[in-house]
């Protein structure tokens, strides 16, 4: 993985193909990363404001496509071809995919993939950029984990962005 990726899901692909074994090695080498100094890190609001915002509104745009468009596809799908649709080689398999080709469905889907990767880059931008006060920190950490209390391992220069961060946010130790 030598090039930052630029969305969550491709992440997300290419930490599954790393080994068990390869863990142990990044968990040992994280404490020895740097990070750029905080003279050089800007922290304007409105840059993150607008970053903000942009995340949001494709985050709301990804939702309210999934609600009027997905859905209602995948309900049609199970309407006419049950619960679990015929997968490759089953019985009805050349009939679902000439379905989902003539109902527009294959267009959604794509579409819908279109939209959750533009929430996920708005969202990997907004955590690359420097945060401009607690709020934006605690904001950025809120994304580190799962809803299923997971880490969400992302990139280096994520780590080392938040690391800047809270370095420069939080007060230091007496």
């Amino acid at each position: 993985m030598n090039t930052l990726t630029s969305s969550r899901r491709d992440v997300m692909r290419a930490l599954a193909t790393l080994s068990v074994a390869s863990v142990p090695t990044m968990a040992i080498a994280a404490p020895v990363l740097s990070c750029t100094p905080t003279d050089q890190l800007a922290t304007d609001a409105s840059a993150w404001d607008a970053a903000m915002a942009l995340y949001r509104r494709a985050k709301s745009d990804c939702a309210a496509y999934e609600r009027s468009h997905v859905e209602p596809g995948y309900e049609a799908s199970r309407a006419k071809f049950g619960e679990d649709h015929p997968v490759m080689g089953e019985t009805g398999w050349l009939e679902y995919r000439e379905w989902r080709k003539v109902s527009g469905f294959d267009a959604v889907v794509k579409q819908c993939d279109i939209k959750a990767e533009a929430e996920g880059d708005a969202l990997v931008a907004l955590l690359k950029m420097p945060a401009p006060d607690m709020t934006a920190l605690r904001w950025k950490l809120e994304q580190t984990f799962e809803a299923d209390g997971e880490i969400a391992l992302w990139s280096e220069r994520i780590a080392l962005t938040i690391r800047s961060d809270f370095l420069r946010l939080l007060p230091a130790e007496a």
